[in-house]
């Protein structure tokens, strides 16, 4: 993956999850919603479902 670049959500993203403990982060394909939420996760968890053989992202 390239260097992360910053995005103006980023301080908005980490102010809710001190407040919340979790978040739910909704856009258009590719426009870098796991990634920037990959920045502030502790930690990453991808599961495969066995019904579609596709891998699901849980962050932690």
């Amino acid at each position: 993956m390239n260097e992360y670049r910053p995005r103006v959500v980023d301080e908005l993203l980490q102010e809710k999850l001190d407040a919340m403990g979790a978040v739910l982060v909704e856009g258009p394909k590719y426009c870098g919603k796991t990634t920037t939420a990959a920045q502030c996760a502790g930690s990453i968890l991808y599961v495969a479902d066995p019904a579609t053989k596709q891998n699901t992202l849980y962050l932690t």
